[in-house]
C-alpha cells in the first residue's frame, strides 16, 4: 500500500531516513472478499475514512526501499458489505467495537521492476499481527497507483467464521484484501 514513495524515492539519497508527506486519494479503491458455501460477499471500504495527509519515513538502498510509519489505519466503520445483516456479521468478526481499526504497515519494498515490487507489509486485525510479502504491480504517473491482491486465513488472526441458519451458511476461512491505492506525494 505505503509503497507510496516510490515514485520520488530514487532521487533521493541513499542512506538515512528521508520524511514526506503522502496522502491516500478518495479514488482508491480497497475490499475484502470471500465466501460462503452458497455465496460470495464483498466489503468494500470508503476511502474518505482515512486520514488526509501522512508524514512517513524512508530510506532507499539499492533495489529496496525501507520505511518508518507508513501505515495505513483503516477505520473499521469504512467497510460497507451491501447490507445491514452482512455488515453486521462482518463487523462482529473483525472485533470492531473493541478494534475499530484494521492496521496496514509497509515496511519494505524490494523493487523487481519498474512497474513491480514485493512488499513486506504488517496486517493488524481485532488486535493481532501477522506479515506478509504482497506483489504489488506499480504505475508511476502524476498519482501513483499500487494494485494488488493479499490473500490470508482469518484463523491466523483468531477469528471465528460466522455461520448463519444453525450452521448451512457457512463463512469459508480464506479472504481476500484486494487494493487500488492512489498516492499522491
Amino acid at each position: 500500500m505505503i509503497m507510496i514513495l516510490l515514485t520520488g524515492a530514487f532521487s533521493f539519497a541513499q542512506g538515512s531516513y528521508q520524511p514526506t508527506q503522502i496522502e491516500v486519494l478518495p479514488a482508491s479503491e480497497l475490499s475484502i472478499t470471500g465466501d460462503t458455501n452458497i455465496n460470495t460477499f464483498e466489503c468494500n471500504f470508503n476511502a474518505s475514512y482515512t486520514k488526509e495527509a501522512q508524514k512517513i519515513f524512508y530510506s532507499h538502498n539499492k533495489s529496496q526501499i525501507n520505511f518508518n510509519g507508513a501505515i495505513l489505519k483503516l477505520n473499521t466503520e469504512g467497510f460497507d458489505c451491501g447490507s445491514k445483516a452482512i455488515n453486521k456479521d462482518f463487523h462482529a468478526l473483525i472485533q470492531s467495537e473493541k478494534h475499530p481499526e484494521i492496521l496496514l504497515e509497509v515496511n519494505k519494498v524490494k523493487i523487481q521492476s519498474p512497474s513491480k515490487g514485493l512488499a513486506n507489509v504488517c496486517i493488524t486485525i481485532a488486535g493481532i499481527q501477522k506479515f506478509y510479502d504482497v506483489p504489488v504491480q506499480i504505475k508511476n504517473d502524476e498519482v501513483a497507483h499500487f494494485q494488488g491482491v493479499l490473500g490470508l486465513d482469518i484463523n491466523d488472526f483468531g477469528l471465528e467464521p460466522p455461520k448463519k441458519l444453525f450452521g448451512i451458511i457457512q463463512v469459508k476461512d480464506d479472504i481476500e484484501i484486494n487494493f487500488d491505492l492512489k498516492v499522491r506525494k
